[in-house]
């Protein structure tokens, strides 16, 4: 569940989180985590790594999904008199959108809203401004659905990989980072999408509710 009290069919992160705690309690290496549309494979490579493998991403226009047949590849979003083009569209679980932009200093906190809730996505999405550093490396701010600004955002960091790869911009192999850290995404022959990650251990919290 978001901070806005929606449910969400995929959470890269907090997929990772489970895999870690569940691995720790059964003394496992292996999990396998159930979404509302996919299993996840998750393995635990190292004390405070995991690494997930998201399945293959979606981009038929019903799937993603958008309101009408567009050219998931070029989309383009006017905000505030300013047209950002070419947003490339996937679902990796959840809807995405990415931009690739030469340089990240759009006040995301302003279009990302707007591009989130934009008529041409029934429910909604998540937005990502992304910038190629090199073949192996991207930079990205992420606008979450339901969320927010966000400091890490594991399926943007997979759907980036995806759209950076298809227009031939990495390699198969690259790290996407956030303001906070990175995620290392490698996509497989079968187009499958895979991410790993640190975790942490912070406390133990009781709620009431």
């Amino acid at each position: 569940f978001n901070s806005d009290g929606g449910e969400v069919e995929a959470c890269g992160n907090g997929s990772r989180c489970i895999a870690y705690l569940l691995g720790e309690k059964n003394n496992s290496k292996s999990i396998k985590i159930k979404t509302n549309n996919r299993t996840l494979n998750a393995e635990i490579v190292g004390e405070h790594s995991v690494k997930l493998n998201m399945g293959k991403p979606l981009f038929n226009w019903e799937k993603i999904p958008l309101s009408k047949n567009l050219d998931y590849k070029k989309i383009s979003i006017n905000v505030d008199g300013k047209s950002f083009e070419d947003g490339f569209c996937v679902n990796v679980g959840n809807p995405h959108i990415i931009f690739f932009v030469n340089n990240n200093n759009f006040n995301i906190e302003k279009i990302g809203p707007e591009i989130e809730n934009h008529e041409f996505f029934p429910e909604k999405c998540n937005v990502t401004l992304a910038t190629i550093i090199n073949k192996k490396l991207i930079k990205v701010k992420v606008w979450e659905r339901g969320a927010g600004l966000t400091k890490a955002c594991g399926t943007a960091a997979c759907a980036t990989a995806f759209a950076a790869k298809q227009n031939q911009l990495v390699d198969d192999k690259v790290d996407i980072e956030f303001s906070t850290g990175k995620l290392s995404i490698s996509i497989d022959q079968n187009k499958s999408i895979h991410m790993k990650g640190p975790v942490s251990d912070i406390k133990n919290i009781e709620i009431k509710i």
